[in-house]
């Protein structure tokens, strides 16, 4: 790095051989020369050594915490700290050359010790100084070491910062890297704040030593450490919460400077297409913080402009504690924002595109109003009557830049036009794309979980049902047809009280197997704003129950964890009474997110149906269930919830996101998700991956690595002891290359298990898997420096955790309900329909003024399924034809073969029974005398049956081996639990855990205990 370095401007000298003490920060001599040389003709009114004296002071004052004296000691370096001289004048003076980075002394050292008496000495392994003050610390690690960059940052924010924090008060950003990776970050800020440097002019696909080279040459240079300090370096620590040291990504400070430019050039427009995720919000406070420093922009305002009141609520104290509340403004009211602009306030406005209304022409006619647009699709039109259309009508000459990060084929026309500069690639100012947001780590890669719910009707008896309804009330074609298209709709089936249990149930059972174990929290669609409220009901009764309250002791945070509601509900006098009670205030609201968003706090699930699916960051967010059609920039937006980085307090770190998907909409999603830096249709360029890829991609590899081993005598990949290890290691080396074959795809599996670990399709690999990474351990132990180095970067964090925790995983399959039948909510809703279309009959043969009651209905009914009424032909649409073709477009029918695997359990029974009489035996059965209901379907299954019975008949000899293998206290407490896994398998497949098929099932398990 040091040789990477001169070539930029700094020289060398030792740490040994600075002119500085041990306990000092400041190299004072080259602080003093720098002061002399940059303020000629008023440093002569200075006592210069008193002037270093007091900068040195300021330095090493750490008063108020390490951001907040940070911040002091960076604005003094800005030149912005006015000295009184000799004649008791006041004048701000110089420290740095922001205008000649290279006419700074600049000097980057080794082996920079640090101590006081009574503390351990500290050695830094550089230090980057400007002007005798240490601008930049870097801790490196050996690539050929066990420790990675994240250890080295983790050295310090606890060890360095920690022990000597004056040394950090000048600290423009941090160092470190292993040589194979290189990431900065503010001093103190969590590992997953830490960023590489790159340009997005480079190739995405360089990696190892020479990205680590390019990044210094981008981050290192002189020219961006004066920049970061001079610009970017933004503070929020205007009280309201815990201090905060803001640090542009690399691609916002590109995109900053771009916006800066052209607004000095006379550019009127421009629009920046940055992934969501990736923090355009912070974007549009680093381009407005440029622009309000820059002298040439001659004191310009700046509108941060939304579509949600809430747009820089989170950054607006980096304004304020730049600027004082002075130059920072919220106007409350659309006469506020006016009066603000009619005043020619200068400085930041933070308002919405709804402020607009009504606003009149020729608000204001300064050409150095900039307005910053973010989410620049939603509300942003070239219709003169719409709010955007409004707003430019009364700023008729001020610049717009729009920020999206919706893919660009899903953008309207409208964008390109209001926002495009004809002359920018695409239209486009500034890109960021998916993929090097991937790479670079800023968000992290979405699964699509699949789980389609899909239902059984009886069509012919519904149709009859219906048939038969409607002939008994005398209804004709017409009212036949308001019927059908009233309960042919896709609420008819949301709203099912059967499939509300089967969807949350799922819902909890695979938030309690994965994202709960590791402190993630979760997030709810649901289909309109009853159903979110019935979903947070239902989840709060399953979160009471046993089950949860076993996940919950056994993982040791919560004693109870919950689910809360955020939906919309006005004040109209229209509103639905029902809603109400759900109604929360700007305040509740914001409080409902700060417990969300606190690791500690029990709300784990937000259930919304509108709200909070764009722009609310929460990066603890570590999957959303969506039960809700969706589509193009709604659906991006929505999906993109959980793809935010994060570490947990017990520094679990998030690799991924996870969409659980109960509609049905990987295809919906694939068109959304197009990465816009890519021509060509694609796939989002890695964004969003279908979880069945990954599982098919991880059963190749496991298969491969199998047929390696096929000639290893005796092993069995259930059993990863001391033998199978061995066995392995001795074929390994005996056979040459087959190490280095094994290594490779092991690595690959690796890197695949943590995206795809509660997959019930994967259950069955994870004893191979944890053999094969006992196996790579021993190989790992004994490698070369030169081998160790690549398998560290290629594996990077070993999933030894992971692996032993055996999470189980769940998934709906098939929902077994019987005849789709109307629910209370339902027959409501007809019941006001029939008032509407035919009154009934009096007992005088007259009409009766009063509908028909709900009782009423169901009577009429039951009678008509009673006489078993043939379905007949007619001309309008049916009802159940109606519910099939919704099933089969939106959700997956699944046949299944229940009947045959009743039949197949008797028999795996009898055959398990005949091992108390031997001379009976009718088959040979293995050792352990399992597996014989999965070879039963094996090898006589009908050609009709489906992966889902054979994972279920899988399931359930996987309870007869769990269940023999545990040691029970009596017999009653191992029936319990053999009924209870039972039971639970039965409810992953929606199955009812009484009648048949669970009776056989049990019995079939009952009969294994005889065996010895």
């Amino acid at each position: 790095m040091i040789r990477w370095s001169l070539p930029l401007g700094w020289g060398f000298t030792a740490g040994r051989g600075l002119p500085r003490e041990t306990t000092q920060t400041v190299i004072v001599s080259q602080l003093r020369d720098a002061i002399v040389q940059l303020n000629p003709g008023v440093i002569d009114g200075f006592d210069v050594d008193a002037v270093v004296e007091e900068i040195v002071a300021t330095v090493n004052a750490v008063e108020g915490g390490l951001v907040r004296a940070n911040e002091q000691v960076l604005h003094l370096l800005r030149g912005h700290k006015e000295f009184r001289d000799a004649d008791g004048a006041w004048h701000a003076l110089k420290v740095i050359d922001f205008e000649h980075p290279t006419a700074n002394t600049l000097v980057v050292s080794d082996e920079v010790t640090i101590t006081v008496p009574g503390k351990t000495s500290r050695r830094f392994d550089l230090v980057y100084w400007v002007n005798g003050l240490p601008l930049v610390v870097v801790e490196v690690k050996s690539p050929t070491s066990k420790s990675v960059w994240a250890d080295a940052a983790r050295e310090i924010n606890n060890v360095y910062a920690t022990e000597y924090p004056w040394f950090f008060t000048p600290n423009v950003f941090a160092v470190a890297s292993d040589g194979l990776k290189l990431r900065f970050g503010a001093v103190g800020a969590p590992t997953n704040l830490w960023q590489p440097f790159r340009s997005t002019s480079d190739d995405e696909n360089l990696s190892g030593q020479a990205d680590v080279h390019r990044s210094v040459q981008l981050l290192l240079n002189p020219a961006t450490v004066l920049d970061m300090l001079a610009n970017f370096a933004l503070f929020d620590t205007s009280g309201g919460g815990a201090n905060k040291k803001y640090l542009p990504r690399y691609p916002q400070m590109e995109a900053a400077h771009l916006i800066h430019d052209r607004v000095l050039e006379g550019g009127s427009k421009g629009l920046v297409w940055h992934h969501q995720g990736s923090g355009k919000t912070l974007l549009m406070v680093f381009a407005a913080s440029l622009l309000l420093a820059d002298a040439r922009a001659e004191s310009p305002t700046i509108i941060l402009l939304s579509d949600r009141t809430q747009l820089v609520r989170q950054t607006s104290g980096v304004f304020t504690s730049a600027m004082g509340d002075a130059y920072f403004h919220q106007p409350a009211t659309s006469a506020e924002l006016r009066a603000l602009l009619a005043d020619d306030v200068r400085g930041v406005i933070s308002t919405t595109v709804h402020k607009f209304a009504g606003a009149g022409k020729n608000l204001s006619t300064r050409d150095n109003i900039i307005v910053l647009v973010d989410e620049a699709h939603r509300t942003q039109s070239a219709k003169s009557k719409s709010l955007a259309g409004q707003m430019r009508a009364a700023l008729p000459k001020a610049k717009f830049f729009g920020m999206t990060g919706t893919p660009i084929r899903s953008l309207a026309t409208d964008t390109f036009a209001l926002f495009g500069e004809e002359g920018d690639p695409g239209r486009v100012l500034h890109r960021y794309s998916v993929t090097r947001s991937l790479l670079d780590e800023a968000t992290v890669p979405v699964m699509l979980d699949p789980r389609p719910v899909s239902f059984e009707i009886d069509d012919q008896a519904l149709q009859a049902e219906f048939d038969q309804f409607a002939d008994d009330f005398d209804l004709d074609d017409p009212d036949r047809e308001t019927l059908s298209r009233k309960f042919g709709r896709l609420t008819s089936v949301f709203a099912n009280p059967n499939r509300i249990h089967a969807v949350c149930q799922d819902i909890v059972d695979h938030y309690l197997a994965g994202a709960y174990r590791n402190g993630l929290k979760a997030q709810v669609v649901a289909f309109n704003r009853e159903l979110a409220v019935a979903y947070t009901d239902k989840i709060n009764e399953l979160l009471a129950g046993f089950e949860a309250s076993q996940v919950l002791s056994e993982v040791g945070k919560h004693e109870r964890i919950t689910a809360e509601v955020n939906i919309s509900v006005s004040d109209s006098k229209d509103e639905d009474p029902a809603m109400r009670p759900y109604q929360l205030s700007d305040n509740e609201e914001e409080e409902q997110k700060r417990r969300f968003l606190a690791a500690d706090n029990p709300l784990c699930f937000l259930v919304v149906t509108a709200k909070l699916m764009t722009g609310f960051d929460a990066p603890n967010e570590g999957v959303l269930y969506l039960d809700k059609p969706l589509k193009s920039h709604t659906l991006f937006q929505t999906i993109t919830r959980p793809n935010r980085t994060w570490v947990s307090p017990t520094g679990f770190v998030k690799t991924s996101g996870v969409v659980v998907d109960y509609i049905g909409l990987a295809e919906e999603v694939q068109r959304a998700v197009v990465d816009p830096a890519t021509t060509g249709a694609g796939k989002g360029g890695g964004f969003v991956t279908d979880l069945s890829e990954l599982v098919a991609e991880f059963r190749t590899v496991f298969a491969r690595i199998e047929d390696l081993f096929v000639d290893v005598d005796d092993l069995d990949l259930a059993v990863h002891g001391y033998e199978s290890v061995r066995a392995i290691n001795v074929f390994l080396d005996s056979n040459p290359g087959s190490a280095e074959v094994f290594s490779k795809d092991y690595r690959l599996l690796a890197r695949l298990y943590p995206l795809i670990n509660t997959d019930k399709r994967v259950a069955k690999y994870r004893d191979g898997f944890a053999l094969f990474g006992s196996v790579y351990t021993t190989l790992f132990k004994r490698s070369s420096d030169e081998e160790r180095k690549e398998r560290l970067a290629e594996l990077g964090p070993m999933v030894l955790e992971i692996i032993n925790a055996h999470v189980h995983s769940f998934s709906v399959v098939a929902s077994q309900e019987e005849t789709l039948v109307l629910d209370a909510q339902g027959l409501t809703v007809l019941k006001e329909l029939l008032a509407l279309v035919r009154p009934k009959t009096d007992k005088n043969g007259g009409e009766d003024a009063s509908p028909p009651s709900a009782a009423e209905i169901l009577d009429h009914i039951k009678a008509a399924l009673d006489k078993g009424v043939e379905p007949r032909s007619a001309k309008y649409t049916a009802l159940a034809e109606r519910i099939k073709q919704l099933r089969d477009r939106i959700i997956q029918n699944a046949q299944d073969a229940l009947d045959f695997l009743s039949e197949a359990l008797r028999v795996a029974r009898a055959i398990v029974n005949a091992e108390k009489h031997p001379d009976e035996a009718v088959i040979v059965l293995d050792d352990d005398h399992i597996g014989v209901l999965t070879r039963i379907l094996h090898d006589h299954a009908p050609a009709g049956l489906t992966i889902t019975e054979r994972n279920l008949a899988e399931e359930i000899d996987q309870v007869v081996r769990h269940t023999l293998a545990k040691a029970w206290d009596n017999a009653d407490a191992r029936n319990r639990g053999a009924r209870r896994a039972t039971a639970a398998v039965f409810r992953r497949y929606a199955l009812k855990p009484v009648g048949e098929p669970y009776d056989s099932t049990v019995a079939y398990i009952e009969a294994h205990y005889l065996v010895d």
